[in-house]
């Protein structure tokens, strides 16, 4: 009896599985979960001072309350990865960025078909959908095979009427991505794309010049309208980057160097091949 049970519920499991699937929305619900999960996934250390901020295309944000835990989960990177990586079922994770945050961020509701946070007034359940409207999207679930008929149909009808709960309390689709958003309002998903492509464009230029502060960059680089804290981050991230190279003892020369102008914000001729060695050796993992 337990074994039918148990068979009946993994046949359950597999069905609901490929539905998510079948929608596209296995990956957004999985991130949903990992989000959700995260502190009893790495445990009260981690967890208590950490949370997931962003997924976006194999790169995980991680938010830390302090410098403290910052540079702590920073040596811990590769585990956390192999963690997270485990816990998706596939190898997703291509980086893990660690950024400050100053508390949790607001409990908002997920709308899974695209991974993006609204809070709605109108409850989607409560939409009436056209009666030609129902018939259309179950001439669609019809010609799904029998076992996935019924969730294919339900899916549909709950997607349409989120869509005309954005749709009664002002939202549209943005034109970039088809995202909600409200009218009269810039797309938060498509500027934190451009914010990132902007932060490209900082890492490739400070991996040349690590020596130009925020002064230099807005001078030689007008037309980027670069922001300060693209910079700032940016800047962070480079010497975070080089740690771990120390840390792990896989760091050149020319990364001492770099590690020693990022944190001490001098000029390449202001420092000595001695300064360096007794700074970067601080970071080394048998110092």
């Amino acid at each position: 009896m337990t074994n039918m049970r148990r068979g009946t519920t993994e046949k359950a499991g597999d069905l609901i599985q490929e539905v998510l699937e079948h929608n596209n929305l296995l990956k957004p619900y999985r991130h949903y979960e990992l989000k959700k999960k995260w502190s009893s996934l790495m445990g009260n250390r981690i967890g208590k001072y950490s949370y997931i901020k962003d997924i976006r295309e194999g790169v995980i944000t991680i938010g830390v309350f302090n410098s403290a835990w910052m540079n702590q989960l920073f040596m811990y990177k590769n585990n956390i990865e192999e963690k997270i990586n485990d816990f998706l079922g596939e190898k997703y994770v291509s980086d893990i960025k660690f950024v400050s945050a100053s508390k949790f961020p607001e409990k908002r509701m997920i709308n899974l078909a695209d991974d993006y946070e609204f809070v709605l007034k109108i409850k989607p359940a409560d939409i009436v959908l056209a009666e030609e409207t129902v018939n259309t999207i179950k001439k669609v679930s019809d010609k799904c095979q029998e076992g996935l008929k019924e969730k294919i149909y339900r899916l549909q009808v709950a997607a349409k009427r989120r869509s005309k709960a954005y749709e009664a309390e002002g939202y549209i689709p943005c034109s970039g991505c088809g995202r909600w958003i409200k009218q009269n309002k810039d797309c938060e998903y498509c500027l934190s794309e451009k914010n990132q492509e902007k932060k490209v464009k900082l890492t490739a230029i400070l991996n040349e010049m690590p020596w130009l502060t925020w002064e230099d960059v807005q001078s030689l680089y007008q037309r980027e309208s670069f922001q300060e804290k693209q910079y700032d981050e940016v800047r962070r991230n480079c010497i975070y980057r080089l740690i771990e190279k120390v840390y792990h003892n896989a760091d050149t020369k020319e990364d001492d160097l770099f590690l020693s102008i990022f944190i001490t914000r001098k000029k390449p001729h202001e420092l000595t091949d001695r300064f360096i060695t007794n700074l970067v050796n601080k970071y080394r993992k048998n110092a």
